[in-house]
């Protein structure tokens, strides 16, 4: 710490003149000691920059973590959990304290001698509260559907449609995705991914958008396909859509619904997912050693049927090894069943995975937070 040369001068002349050499460097140590408080004054914006950067760092490690964790469990059918980060306080303590025996001070005795004490002590009390999500939280944020006006959002932000609805829609307007989980395993129809893959398309292009309406009791959520400023391809795809979907081939506008079958042909009805069902599909890419897989510990996952290997699949994947893996190279790790599972730096496809189901996860959580509990800092 950087003491005040000006304030130690001031103090240091004001002594020099009623004590000798010895005594002089004896009370150096209590000096610096008195010159504490005006450091004190300084300790929190000298450390809030680095504190801060680093309870981020290590809250998003965290997240990370704790997102690829629950992936990896579904595998092993090993129900998922979440325990939220609610507070994270920061407390410093800062003392010091000095004392000096000089004997030959007026009324010292002469045996008495020369010495000096000085002590300080330095602590960070950090409180940090976390909150297990359950009850009405986690219904609404692991077991209900996904909103499809949610997965819209982040197809607009620019995340591939494609990509988005392969792990997070069973259905739009009858044409039904496939699922590589054991609990919701079926045949994809091959119709579903050629829409998704000429959406795409659009989405390339900008020939589609979200518009709310705000009603007096009700808000809805129009899916606008552009009409103008596209070009003649965009329009035969966008035509195309219109034919698979069983939509008016004239109309621009159509109201988004949640459901698995449109009730008119200005409908597009989208069957989304839950949370829980989107890290089961996503669990498809975690390697898990066979010898897991020969013991019935962990699900085996199955070649996707229907879908065409020209769609670009929905792409997290979790390698699996006996030993940790290199901090250097690996962008999350988790121990699990005698195994680390981690997720390459370099694989920038499952690094993206990975931030969509964060992201995602973020989005839909909803309710109200659970309050955390109030506390009291003293006063050092």
């Amino acid at each position: 710490m950087k003491v005040s040369s000006l304030r130690i001068e001031i103090l240091w002349r004001g002594f020099r003149v009623v004590a000798s050499r010895a005594m002089r460097l004896l009370f150096l140590p209590t000096l610096l000691l008195f010159d504490l408080g005006g450091c004190a004054a300084r300790i929190g914006p000298r450390v809030m920059a680095g504190d801060r950067f680093d309870y981020t760092e290590a809250v998003s490690r965290s997240w990370k973590e704790q997102m690829l964790l629950n992936v990896v469990k579904l595998r092993y059918m090993d129900p998922p959990m979440f325990m939220d980060v609610q507070q994270v306080i920061q407390q410093y303590t800062l003392e010091g304290t000095g004392s000096i025996f000089a004997p030959n001070w007026p009324g010292q005795a002469r045996s008495v001698n020369p010495s000096a004490t000085a002590t300080g002590r330095w602590a960070e009390s950090p409180t940090i509260t976390y909150v297990p999500m359950s009850g009405e939280t986690f219904t609404k944020s692991l077991v209900q559907p996904v909103t499809p006006v949610d997965l819209f959002s982040l197809i607009q932000s620019g995340w591939p449609i494609d990509a988005v609805f392969d792990v997070a829609v069973r259905s739009i307007n009858g044409l039904n995705a496939g699922s590589r989980t054991a609990m919701f395993r079926r045949t994809g129809d091959p119709d579903f991914y050629r829409v998704i893959s000429m959406m795409r398309q659009l989405q390339d292009t900008d020939s589609f958008g979200i518009r709310v309406d705000q009603a007096k009791e009700r808000t809805q959520d129009i899916l606008v396909f552009r009409a103008h400023q596209v070009d003649e391809p965009s329009s035969t795809t966008g035509r195309k859509v219109r034919e698979l979907l069983h939509l008016d081939p004239d109309a621009q506008e159509f109201r988004l619904v949640s459901g698995a079958v449109e009730s008119n042909n200005k409908e597009i009805a989208v069957l989304t997912r839950s949370m829980m069902e989107i890290l089961a599909e996503a669990s498809a890419g975690v390697e898990v050693p066979a010898s897991d897989i020969g013991e019935g510990r962990a699900v085996k996952v199955e070649k996707l049927e229907g879908a065409s290997d020209s769609v670009p699949r929905f792409a997290i994947r979790v390698r699996s090894c006996s030993s940790k893996p290199e901090a250097t190279d690996a962008f999350a790790a988790v121990h699990y069943s005698d195994h680390w599972f981690w997720v390459d730096d370099r694989d920038v496809p499952s690094k993206r995975g990975l931030a969509f189901l964060m992201i995602l996860f973020t989005l839909i959580e909803s309710g109200n937070p659970a309050a955390p509990p109030a506390l009291t800092i003293s006063k050092p």
